[in-house]
């Protein structure tokens, strides 16, 4: 109980501050990028004074100057923080638009242009992932979570079609990304935070250049394959 409520007063300290920080400096960076240095910094100080062990284990080399489509697995609040320091890249997140009326927090996020999604309204979310694909096509990269939601953890869940669909409109490579280890943290729907160590496993490129929408059900399969047989792999 002590460690949770620990760590729900320095998760909130330091969002609030972090997200001040970036609101303030925004006029700096309109495009975002100063505040996506912010969030990652905020992510390295949570795992850091939660003594949470991090590491990243990578199949290829990612290209610096290529946008990608990331595709990972969600099991726990605890994702966000372990894949913001995991890539490199520029990178704008699809997230739940509810998120985005949070006050400071939900602010930051509408100034770094990440990306709200309504998925409870198909033509709202149809709109926010053709907004998506146009920012891949300007050179930034995109985070997706495909399952839509929070899991329990394996197997994953069904996979939502749209984030497919945009991956194919954009015609960069979908890179599949899986997260272990962060609902031992803190999983599912659950506010409890205990220990354990988080992994990040970052897999091959997938790519959809000549690849039209008929494509679609072909890469979410090879989507998944590439993630399950990841998620199969023992930890070190």
């Amino acid at each position: 109980m002590g460690r949770t409520v620990f760590a729900w007063t320095i998760g909130v300290v330091y969002t609030l501050f972090w997200s001040s920080v970036g609101i303030i400096t925004w006029p700096f960076s309109p495009r975002g990028e100063l505040y996506l240095s912010l969030a990652r910094t905020w992510s390295r100080w949570i795992l850091a004074t939660l003594r949470i062990p991090f590491s990243v284990e990578s199949q290829a080399t990612l290209e610096p100057d290529q946008p990608y489509i990331f595709m990972s697995n969600h099991r726990s609040i605890f994702d966000i923080f372990a894949l913001f320091l995991a890539t490199e890249h520029s990178l704008r997140m699809v997230a739940k638009r509810v998120l985005f009326f949070i006050p400071i927090f939900g602010w930051g996020m509408w100034m770094c242009r990440f990306i709200p999604i309504d998925r409870s309204d198909r033509e709202k979310a149809i709109k926010s992932l053709e907004n998506a694909a146009r920012k891949i096509r300007e050179g930034v990269s995109v985070l997706v979570f495909p399952e839509g939601t929070r899991g329990p953890g394996e197997p994953l869940l069904p996979f939502k079609k749209g984030s497919f669909m945009m991956a194919l409109k954009a015609g960069v490579p979908v890179v599949p990304v899986v997260v272990l280890g962060s609902q031992d943290v803190m999983g599912g729907r659950s506010m409890r935070v205990g220990h354990g160590a988080i992994t990040v496993r970052v897999g091959i490129p997938i790519p959809t250049v000549g690849r039209g929408p008929h494509a679609r059900d072909d890469l979410m399969r090879e989507v998944r394959v590439a993630m399950e047989a990841m998620l199969a792999e023992p930890v070190a």
